[in-house]
């Protein structure tokens, strides 16, 4: 059995959690009906010079916001898991062999003769 078990969020991070899902399929959902707006929408491309511009701002409005949707989960898993290393070192501060006398260095990346 492997030793890298994540554990279940707390009821904090869970709530974090289901609110960057939230914001995400928001954000998703926004991209995609920005990709779904038809040139036409914004009138007649021979009457208006902008036209284009529109047209490619559309595109990189979906870009944009779709890859905010990713950003978001990125940021809030990254958060999650230094919560958990924070919490791991606190858990294993005293007696864990990491500390002033051997450098804040782990014994496993020690040479074997000063372990």
């Amino acid at each position: 059995m492997s030793g890298r078990v994540i554990p279940k969020p707390d009821g904090s991070a869970e709530r974090t959690i289901k609110r960057s899902r939230v914001l995400s399929y928001v954000l998703v959902v926004l991209a995609a009906v920005v990709f779904s707006l038809r040139p036409e929408l914004f009138g007649d491309p021979q009457t208006q010079p902008a036209h284009a511009l529109l047209h490619g701002w559309r595109i990189v409005a979906g870009i944009v916001l779709g890859v905010a949707a990713l950003a978001v989960q990125v940021v809030v898993g990254v958060q999650w898991r230094a919560g958990l290393r924070r919490g791991a070192e606190a858990d294993a501060g005293v007696g864990s062999g990491i500390g002033p006398d051997t450098g804040g260095e782990p014994p496993g990346n020690r040479a074997p003769g000063d372990r």
